[in-house]
């Protein structure tokens, strides 16, 4: 039987045999955004450039340059995981006054088939119009593009559940919420408060995998998809290969700017609410005086060089100030916003405001300060 689009394998003003070189571009960004596990709902089982972060398992190697201050137990640790500081670098966060707060989901979170709906569509289309086109190249192309869709949800869920019962293990360090200080590989600091054993068991040790050697299989049949595809989109017509261009940097394109991405938590357990601290200009000493430190974690930070030294009497005013404000917002927006109610604060001092609060409290610490 005769292909129904024969005459468009004759189409070919001009030749990419080269493209499967193309699927390499984008790996910073596909490893930033992929090695957060955070869930896409619209694109995660569609092709991405930069496949070769996947199967050489990249993703999930950890980063250099970020810090993380454990002020409730005294610890400092330079060693984060590595989906946890892309995870941090993938939220674009504030200077020095974004918080995050995290936590352990009371029922498992499910994110639907939205995205394994729209893969199923788009790559079944591919491989329709490699069929209809009668080009053997292209049906090739399209289904080693498949293969490796498969291999990076399956190698993504594996780390997923991993942290699920890194987060659930109790075992050895307690689940008592801790306050921490994390600066970041690009000099911005961010604040983040989650349970001690989360904190040890996910922030700072890379969960591990279940079943090691499924998971080497996994990648290197990830690593034949990767190259199959290299090889055979450049001997594909020109028609497909358009067809595969357009999906895969489209798709690419939404995940780097994280348009469907889940930012409210990673895996099923655990869930985060990130906030701004409210009316701040970025200034380290305001973050700070959020977290309402004793004298003992103000020595700390000392010895961290977070803080100057005490002789330093200028910053330390400027700190006691910032203190002081927070202070009389917290307990103005106690009396005026909650009507009695008690006001969601932690006993870190940080808090998670609604867009209501958060704007009472604004207005009250711009009116402290001029006052």
């Amino acid at each position: 039987m005769a292909a129904p689009l024969k005459d468009l394998r004759s189409w070919s003003p001009f030749r990419l045999d080269a493209l499967g070189l193309l699927t390499m571009l984008g790996a910073d960004e596909m490893s930033r955004e992929i090695g957060s596990l955070s869930a896409n709902t619209l694109v995660s089982c569609m092709s991405l450039l930069g496949g070769n972060v996947i199967p050489s398992n990249a993703f999930v190697d950890p980063l250099h340059g970020y810090t993380l201050y454990n002020i409730s137990d005294a610890i400092q640790s330079t060693s984060l995981a590595g989906w946890f500081s892309r995870w941090l670098l993938a939220q674009h966060p504030s200077q020095n006054t974004s918080l995050f707060e995290w936590s352990i989901r009371s029922h498992p979170r499910h994110y639907g088939h939205r995205a394994l709906a729209i893969g199923i569509v788009v790559n079944t289309c591919i491989l329709a119009l490699s069929l209809l086109v009668g080009d053997y190249y292209g049906l090739a192309s399209a289904l080693c593009m498949d293969f490796g869709i498969i291999i990076r949800a399956h190698l993504v869920t594996q780390n997923r559940d991993a942290i699920d019962r890194a987060a659930a293990d109790t075992s050895i360090h307690s689940s008592d919420f801790v306050r921490t200080f994390v600066i970041l590989a690009n000099g911005k600091a961010t604040t983040v408060f989650a349970p001690r054993n989360v904190v040890v068991n996910c922030f700072l040790s890379t969960p591990k995998i279940t079943h090691p050697k499924y998971y080497a299989i996994a990648r290197a049949i990830g690593w034949f998809a990767f190259v199959g595809l290299i090889v055979t989109i450049g001997q594909a017509v020109l028609v497909v290969q358009i067809a595969i261009i357009i999906v895969t940097v489209s798709a690419t394109v939404l995940t780097a700017f994280g348009i469907g991405t889940v930012s409210d938590g990673v895996g099923k357990t655990l869930q985060v609410v990130k906030s701004e601290h409210p009316s701040r200009h970025g200034r380290r000493g305001e973050a700070y005086a959020m977290l309402r430190l004793s004298k003992e974690e103000e020595d700390t930070m000392v010895e961290w060089a977070l803080f100057p030294q005490r002789r330093n009497q200028n910053w330390w005013n400027q700190y006691r100030s910032y203190k002081a404000v927070d202070s009389k917002v917290i307990d103005v927006v106690e009396d005026s916003s909650t009507e009695g109610k008690p006001f969601n604060v932690s006993s870190f001092g940080g808090s998670t405001l609604n867009e209501e609060k958060s704007a009472a409290t604004t207005a009250k610490a711009e009116e402290l300060r001029d006052g």
